[in-house]
């Protein structure tokens, strides 16, 4: 059974910065049965931002479009505080 058919426990997600000083988004997905903690590439939360969030393959076998469509709008809006220059 994936995750993606079970009910998803826990949803989170947040920028995190690496070493190099290199943002990525970072996903904690939990269901009854499993966990499972992913962290993008710089790369690939780029490629989140410009998408639109369109949800990134690595997730698809754990997030139902559901429920990632449901998350769409908090997570551009984390995004956006990070790519989007503070207005003044």
């Amino acid at each position: 059974m994936t995750m993606s058919s079970q009910k998803l426990t826990r949803f989170t997600y947040r920028l995190r910065q690496d070493k190099n000083g290199d943002h990525y988004a970072w996903f904690e997905i939990r269901s009854q049965n499993r966990r499972a903690k992913i962290g993008l590439l710089p790369s690939e939360t780029e490629e989140l931002w410009i998408t639109y969030a369109e949800m990134p393959h690595s997730l698809a076998h754990m997030v139902d479009d559901r429920t990632w469509d449901a998350h769409r709008k908090p997570i551009l809006e984390m995004l956006a505080a990070h790519y989007l220059p503070p207005s003044h």
